[in-house]
Protein backbone atom coordinates (compact mmCIF):
# COMPACT_ATOMS: atom_id res chain seq x y z
CA UNK A 1 0.00 0.00 0.00
CA UNK A 2 2.94 2.40 0.84
CA UNK A 3 4.30 1.82 -2.69
CA UNK A 4 0.47 2.47 -3.84
CA UNK A 5 0.47 5.88 -2.24
CA UNK A 6 3.64 6.95 -3.58
CA UNK A 7 2.27 6.69 -6.98
CA UNK A 8 -0.80 9.36 -6.03
CA UNK A 9 -0.84 12.63 -8.11
CA UNK A 10 -2.43 15.47 -6.85
CA UNK A 11 -4.44 14.92 -10.09
CA UNK A 12 -6.04 12.19 -8.75
CA UNK A 13 -7.02 14.17 -5.91
CA UNK A 14 -8.18 17.22 -7.70
CA UNK A 15 -10.26 15.20 -10.18
CA UNK A 16 -12.11 13.04 -7.30
CA UNK A 17 -12.84 15.97 -5.62
CA UNK A 18 -14.39 17.35 -8.88
CA UNK A 19 -16.77 14.62 -9.66
CA UNK A 20 -17.65 14.05 -5.60
CA UNK A 21 -18.86 17.62 -5.54
CA UNK A 22 -20.34 17.39 -8.83
CA UNK A 23 -21.55 13.84 -9.16
CA UNK A 24 -20.79 14.28 -12.88
CA UNK A 25 -17.60 13.30 -14.62
CA UNK A 26 -18.70 15.85 -17.54
CA UNK A 27 -19.59 18.84 -14.71
CA UNK A 28 -16.25 17.90 -13.29
CA UNK A 29 -13.70 18.00 -16.63
CA UNK A 30 -16.04 21.27 -17.15
CA UNK A 31 -14.63 22.82 -14.27
CA UNK A 32 -10.94 21.78 -14.43
CA UNK A 33 -10.82 22.49 -17.81
CA UNK A 34 -10.28 19.21 -19.11
CA UNK A 35 -11.66 16.07 -20.66
CA UNK A 36 -13.93 13.77 -19.32
CA UNK A 37 -11.47 10.61 -20.79
CA UNK A 38 -8.54 12.18 -18.76
CA UNK A 39 -10.96 12.32 -15.49
CA UNK A 40 -12.40 8.82 -16.09
CA UNK A 41 -8.72 7.69 -16.71
CA UNK A 42 -7.52 9.71 -13.18
CA UNK A 43 -10.52 7.97 -11.46
CA UNK A 44 -9.61 4.05 -12.70
CA UNK A 45 -6.58 4.85 -11.68
CA UNK A 46 -7.25 6.31 -7.88
CA UNK A 47 -9.67 3.41 -7.62
CA UNK A 48 -7.11 1.18 -8.21
CA UNK A 49 -4.61 2.67 -5.66
CA UNK A 50 -7.12 2.35 -3.52
CA UNK A 51 -8.25 -1.01 -4.34
CA UNK A 52 -12.12 -0.56 -4.07
CA UNK A 53 -14.98 1.54 -6.04
CA UNK A 54 -15.19 5.12 -4.82
CA UNK A 55 -18.32 5.89 -6.88
CA UNK A 56 -21.72 3.93 -7.99
CA UNK A 57 -22.72 4.61 -11.16
CA UNK A 58 -26.24 5.27 -11.63
CA UNK A 59 -28.39 6.21 -14.42
CA UNK A 60 -28.81 10.27 -12.77
CA UNK A 61 -24.79 10.22 -12.49
CA UNK A 62 -22.22 9.21 -9.81
CA UNK A 63 -23.05 8.44 -6.25
CA UNK A 64 -20.35 8.54 -3.39
CA UNK A 65 -19.65 4.91 -2.39
CA UNK A 66 -18.97 4.22 1.61
CA UNK A 67 -15.14 4.43 0.85
CA UNK A 68 -15.83 7.30 -1.01
CA UNK A 69 -17.81 9.24 1.66
CA UNK A 70 -14.55 8.36 3.63
CA UNK A 71 -12.00 9.78 1.35
CA UNK A 72 -14.10 12.76 0.38
CA UNK A 73 -14.07 14.24 3.95
CA UNK A 74 -9.79 13.76 4.17
CA UNK A 75 -9.79 15.07 0.61
CA UNK A 76 -11.52 18.26 1.12
CA UNK A 77 -9.66 18.76 4.54
CA UNK A 78 -6.06 17.98 2.85
CA UNK A 79 -6.71 20.19 0.09
CA UNK A 80 -8.10 23.09 1.96
CA UNK A 81 -5.48 23.35 4.34
CA UNK A 82 -2.73 23.01 1.07
CA UNK A 83 -4.77 26.35 -0.09
CA UNK A 84 -4.67 27.79 3.01
CA UNK A 85 -0.82 26.95 3.78
CA UNK A 86 0.21 28.39 -0.08
CA UNK A 87 -1.97 31.55 0.48
CA UNK A 88 0.15 31.91 3.59
CA UNK A 89 3.26 31.31 2.58
CA UNK A 90 2.57 33.76 -0.20
CA UNK A 91 1.72 36.47 2.27
CA UNK A 92 -2.10 36.31 1.94
CA UNK A 93 -4.67 35.60 4.49
CA UNK A 94 -7.15 32.84 3.76
CA UNK A 95 -10.82 34.02 2.41
CA UNK A 96 -13.21 32.62 4.44
CA UNK A 97 -16.01 31.41 2.70
CA UNK A 98 -19.43 30.74 4.44
CA UNK A 99 -21.77 28.41 1.79
CA UNK A 100 -25.73 28.10 2.84
CA UNK A 101 -28.33 26.05 1.26
CA UNK A 102 -32.04 27.96 0.17
CA UNK A 103 -35.01 26.55 -0.38
CA UNK A 104 -37.42 28.63 -2.97
CA UNK A 105 -39.52 30.32 -0.01
CA UNK A 106 -37.01 31.99 1.42
CA UNK A 107 -34.46 33.19 -1.84
CA UNK A 108 -36.34 36.51 -2.47
CA UNK A 109 -36.87 37.67 0.78
CA UNK A 110 -35.12 36.19 3.92
CA UNK A 111 -31.82 35.31 2.55
CA UNK A 112 -31.83 38.71 0.31
CA UNK A 113 -31.89 40.60 3.60
CA UNK A 114 -29.36 38.67 5.17
CA UNK A 115 -27.33 38.25 2.47
CA UNK A 116 -27.47 42.57 2.34
CA UNK A 117 -26.24 43.17 6.07
CA UNK A 118 -23.73 40.38 6.26
CA UNK A 119 -21.38 41.23 3.24
CA UNK A 120 -21.86 45.34 4.42
CA UNK A 121 -20.62 43.88 7.98
CA UNK A 122 -17.78 41.55 6.25
CA UNK A 123 -17.28 42.12 2.81
CA UNK A 124 -13.67 39.73 3.42
CA UNK A 125 -15.94 36.81 3.40
CA UNK A 126 -17.19 35.16 0.17
CA UNK A 127 -21.00 33.70 0.48
CA UNK A 128 -22.13 31.14 -1.56
CA UNK A 129 -25.99 30.89 -1.97
CA UNK A 130 -27.16 27.61 -3.04
CA UNK A 131 -30.40 27.05 -4.82
CA UNK A 132 -31.60 23.19 -5.07
CA UNK A 133 -33.92 20.53 -4.08
CA UNK A 134 -34.02 19.35 -0.51
CA UNK A 135 -32.61 16.22 -0.94
CA UNK A 136 -29.48 17.47 -2.79
CA UNK A 137 -29.40 20.58 0.31
CA UNK A 138 -29.38 17.61 2.80
CA UNK A 139 -26.55 15.55 1.10
CA UNK A 140 -24.66 18.79 0.67
CA UNK A 141 -25.25 19.75 4.22
CA UNK A 142 -24.08 16.22 5.81
CA UNK A 143 -21.31 16.86 3.26
CA UNK A 144 -19.76 19.79 5.04
CA UNK A 145 -20.50 21.37 1.51
CA UNK A 146 -22.75 23.68 3.23
CA UNK A 147 -22.98 25.27 6.38
CA UNK A 148 -26.71 25.31 6.97
CA UNK A 149 -30.08 25.04 5.41
CA UNK A 150 -32.44 28.62 4.90
CA UNK A 151 -36.01 27.08 4.09
CA UNK A 152 -39.12 25.51 5.99
CA UNK A 153 -38.60 22.63 7.94
CA UNK A 154 -37.60 19.68 6.66
CA UNK A 155 -40.06 16.20 6.45
CA UNK A 156 -39.01 13.96 9.27
CA UNK A 157 -36.80 11.59 6.29
CA UNK A 158 -34.23 14.36 6.08
CA UNK A 159 -34.04 15.29 10.29
CA UNK A 160 -31.85 12.55 11.27
CA UNK A 161 -28.27 14.08 11.95
CA UNK A 162 -29.79 17.96 11.92
CA UNK A 163 -31.06 20.23 13.91
CA UNK A 164 -33.78 23.14 13.55
CA UNK A 165 -34.07 26.62 14.49
CA UNK A 166 -37.28 27.92 14.34
CA UNK A 167 -37.53 31.80 13.10
CA UNK A 168 -41.15 32.31 12.10
CA UNK A 169 -44.41 30.85 10.87
CA UNK A 170 -45.52 31.33 7.19
CA UNK A 171 -48.88 30.37 5.13
CA UNK A 172 -48.88 28.55 1.73
CA UNK A 173 -50.93 31.14 0.41
CA UNK A 174 -53.89 30.66 -2.97
CA UNK A 175 -53.41 33.63 -5.15
CA UNK A 176 -54.38 34.84 -8.58
CA UNK A 177 -53.65 37.41 -11.07
CA UNK A 178 -55.53 40.75 -10.76
CA UNK A 179 -57.66 40.41 -13.55
CA UNK A 180 -58.88 36.84 -12.77
CA UNK A 181 -62.63 36.38 -11.76
CA UNK A 182 -61.46 35.67 -7.96
CA UNK A 183 -59.97 38.64 -7.73
CA UNK A 184 -63.11 40.75 -7.32
CA UNK A 185 -63.99 39.03 -4.04
CA UNK A 186 -61.29 37.53 -2.79
CA UNK A 187 -62.39 36.20 0.57
CA UNK A 188 -65.85 34.83 -0.70
CA UNK A 189 -63.99 32.31 -2.88
CA UNK A 190 -64.67 28.59 -1.55
CA UNK A 191 -62.55 25.61 -1.94
CA UNK A 192 -65.25 24.02 -4.06
CA UNK A 193 -64.77 27.27 -6.62
CA UNK A 194 -61.16 26.26 -6.51
CA UNK A 195 -61.63 22.67 -7.73
CA UNK A 196 -63.33 24.10 -10.51
CA UNK A 197 -59.76 25.82 -11.99
CA UNK A 198 -56.61 25.31 -12.76
CA UNK A 199 -54.65 24.71 -10.17
CA UNK A 200 -50.73 25.34 -9.60
CA UNK A 201 -49.54 23.02 -6.82
CA UNK A 202 -46.22 21.88 -5.30
CA UNK A 203 -44.54 18.48 -6.60
CA UNK A 204 -45.86 15.47 -4.71
CA UNK A 205 -43.62 14.06 -1.99
CA UNK A 206 -42.70 18.23 -0.77
CA UNK A 207 -43.38 19.31 2.66
CA UNK A 208 -45.23 22.39 1.03
CA UNK A 209 -47.42 19.32 -0.95
CA UNK A 210 -48.07 17.49 2.11
CA UNK A 211 -49.39 20.74 4.17
CA UNK A 212 -51.54 21.30 1.03
CA UNK A 213 -53.24 17.62 1.17
CA UNK A 214 -53.81 17.98 4.55
CA UNK A 215 -55.61 21.01 3.64
CA UNK A 216 -58.08 19.81 1.19
CA UNK A 217 -58.24 16.56 3.17
CA UNK A 218 -59.50 17.74 6.04
CA UNK A 219 -62.14 19.84 3.98
CA UNK A 220 -63.48 16.17 2.38
CA UNK A 221 -61.66 16.93 -0.78
CA UNK A 222 -58.92 15.01 -2.38
CA UNK A 223 -56.46 16.39 -5.02
CA UNK A 224 -57.34 18.64 -7.63
CA UNK A 225 -58.61 17.12 -10.78
CA UNK A 226 -56.66 20.03 -13.16
CA UNK A 227 -53.31 20.63 -11.59
CA UNK A 228 -50.18 21.42 -12.85
CA UNK A 229 -47.13 20.01 -10.22
CA UNK A 230 -44.02 22.31 -9.72
CA UNK A 231 -41.73 23.68 -7.35
CA UNK A 232 -40.45 26.46 -9.41
CA UNK A 233 -42.09 29.74 -8.49
CA UNK A 234 -40.79 32.19 -11.12
CA UNK A 235 -42.94 29.53 -13.05
CA UNK A 236 -45.77 29.53 -11.19
CA UNK A 237 -45.82 33.61 -10.96
CA UNK A 238 -45.31 34.26 -14.48
CA UNK A 239 -48.03 31.26 -15.62
CA UNK A 240 -50.75 32.89 -13.12
CA UNK A 241 -49.52 36.68 -14.54
CA UNK A 242 -51.17 35.02 -18.14
CA UNK A 243 -53.18 32.37 -17.43
CA UNK A 244 -56.25 31.87 -16.07
CA UNK A 245 -55.37 29.15 -12.85
CA UNK A 246 -54.86 29.27 -8.88
CA UNK A 247 -51.94 28.96 -7.19
CA UNK A 248 -50.56 27.90 -4.11
CA UNK A 249 -47.33 28.37 -2.97
CA UNK A 250 -45.86 29.64 0.06
CA UNK A 251 -46.28 33.20 1.21
CA UNK A 252 -42.27 34.59 0.66
CA UNK A 253 -42.80 33.43 -2.76
CA UNK A 254 -45.40 36.21 -3.92
CA UNK A 255 -44.98 38.87 -1.09
CA UNK A 256 -43.71 41.25 -3.28
CA UNK A 257 -46.15 40.67 -6.22
CA UNK A 258 -48.91 40.82 -3.77
CA UNK A 259 -47.97 44.05 -2.16
CA UNK A 260 -47.47 45.63 -5.82
CA UNK A 261 -51.49 44.32 -6.85
CA UNK A 262 -50.13 42.16 -9.32
CA UNK A 263 -51.59 39.07 -7.49
CA UNK A 264 -54.27 39.24 -4.84
CA UNK A 265 -54.41 36.43 -2.28
CA UNK A 266 -57.65 34.59 -1.55
CA UNK A 267 -59.12 34.24 1.75
CA UNK A 268 -58.57 30.81 2.05
CA UNK A 269 -56.80 29.95 5.41
CA UNK A 270 -56.42 26.71 7.37
CA UNK A 271 -53.92 25.95 10.27
CA UNK A 272 -52.80 22.76 7.99
CA UNK A 273 -51.20 25.53 5.75
CA UNK A 274 -48.50 26.84 7.90
CA UNK A 275 -45.36 25.84 8.55
CA UNK A 276 -42.45 27.14 10.48
CA UNK A 277 -39.24 28.64 8.58
CA UNK A 278 -36.09 28.25 10.07
CA UNK A 279 -32.29 27.67 9.87
CA UNK A 280 -31.36 23.48 9.24
CA UNK A 281 -27.89 23.01 11.47
CA UNK A 282 -25.52 19.71 11.25
CA UNK A 283 -25.75 18.24 14.47
CA UNK A 284 -22.16 17.26 14.75
CA UNK A 285 -20.64 20.50 13.32
CA UNK A 286 -19.28 23.83 14.54
CA UNK A 287 -19.89 26.99 12.75
CA UNK A 288 -17.28 28.74 11.88
CA UNK A 289 -17.00 32.62 13.14
CA UNK A 290 -18.02 34.10 9.72
CA UNK A 291 -20.94 31.25 10.00
CA UNK A 292 -22.26 32.25 12.92
CA UNK A 293 -22.15 35.93 12.18
CA UNK A 294 -24.53 35.18 8.95
CA UNK A 295 -26.51 33.44 11.37
CA UNK A 296 -27.27 36.69 13.64
CA UNK A 297 -27.82 38.22 10.48
CA UNK A 298 -30.37 35.83 9.10
CA UNK A 299 -31.97 36.15 12.64
CA UNK A 300 -32.37 40.22 12.67
CA UNK A 301 -33.90 39.76 9.55
CA UNK A 302 -36.27 37.11 9.99
CA UNK A 303 -37.97 39.66 12.74
CA UNK A 304 -39.43 41.76 10.09
CA UNK A 305 -41.74 38.06 9.20
CA UNK A 306 -42.19 36.73 13.00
Amino acid sequence: MTEAFKRLRMRHLRCFQAMARHGSVSAAAEQMHSSQPALSRALAELEALIGQPLFLRTGRGLSLTEAGESLRRHVDAALSQLEAGTRSAAGLSPVPVVSVGMLPNVARTLAVAAAGTFKAAAPQADLRLYWAGVPELVARLHRSEIDFLLGRLLALDYMPGVRFEHLYFEPLVFVVARDHPFAGEPDAVTLDQVRGELVVVPMPDTIIRRELDKFTTARGHGAFPNKIETVSFEFTRSFIAGNRAVACVPLGAVRQEIADGLLVRLGLTGEELMGSVGITHASDRKLSAEAQLLVGHVRDAAKVYA
